[in-house]
């Protein structure tokens, strides 16, 4: 390999790991969250990177925009008209984090990029704070949304809340599954354990934001009960 072979193939390596180039990438500690919760994870950070109110103030009202932005419904396959839908948000995650990223100063974007590169980083979001009931523990995520709509009495819901509702069940539903490789012990077998992508804690969470501040209060009292089981019996029956 030429001299100038080495020198330009050393340029492209500092130029991939360079600020500039790592601030265009979404790190890997925010893959795993929603362009919503992206923004919420600066906001998290506020301390660190002494965060002046009225950047607070825009990371607050860009987080709500991206929240609150219409969703979007692509094909998928399947049979039946509802599971042929797929409910992707109309702002990407790296649209997020790089609308998030123009708010902050040159010296705070390469002091959070850094940070949420750190392989031990793990981030804060607001969003997903609530835990999983232990009488929800055992159902499957998208069962934990029905089980909000099976109680639309008790929680006051509206018909738009339903239907909000119904749709995320069905979404989480048929969102295209996980394998991970697992060991029976330190020798045994390797195999595959099918997992969904959507875990029950943001399962949970994602059907609270459609609530109300009363009704989520009222949610988690009712579901934290002690000897509150919810009715498995009609979960079938959807």
């Amino acid at each position: 390999m030429s001299t100038r072979t080495l020198a330009m193939t050393a340029l492209l390596v500092a130029l991939a790991f360079s600020p500039a180039a790592a601030q265009e990438r979404v790190p890997g500690s925010l893959e795993s969250l929603k362009p919503h919760e992206v923004v919420e994870a600066f906001t998290a950070e506020a301390k660190t990177l002494t965060l002046t109110p009225d950047q607070l103030r825009r990371l607050d009202a860009l987080h709500l925009t991206v929240r609150d932005e219409r969703h979007r419904w692509t094909g998928g396959p399947g049979n039946k008209a509802h599971e042929m839908l797929r409910m992707k948000p109309m702002v990407s995650q790296k649209q997020a984090y790089t609308d998030a990223l123009a708010i902050l100063t040159p010296a705070q974007r390469e002091v959070v990029v850094t940070r949420f590169n750190d392989p031990a980083y793990v981030p804060s979001v607001p969003s997903l704070a609530a835990t999983v009931p232990a009488s929800l523990e055992s159902l499957k995520p998208h069962q934990i949304v029905q089980v909000f709509v099976l109680e639309r009495q008790a929680l006051a819901l509206t018909d738009d809340q339903v239907k909000e509702l119904d749709a995320m069940h069905i979404a989480i539903r048929d969102e295209p599954h996980r394998y991970t490789a697992r060991t029976h012990g330190a020798k045994g077998p390797r195999h595959l354990m099918m997992e969904p992508m959507i875990s029950k804690r943001r399962a949970y969470n994602d059907a609270l934001s459609v609530l109300t501040p009363d009704q989520r209060e009222l949610a988690g009292k009712r579901f934290r009960t002690a000897g509150y089981k919810p009715a498995l019996h009609e979960l079938t029956k959807r």
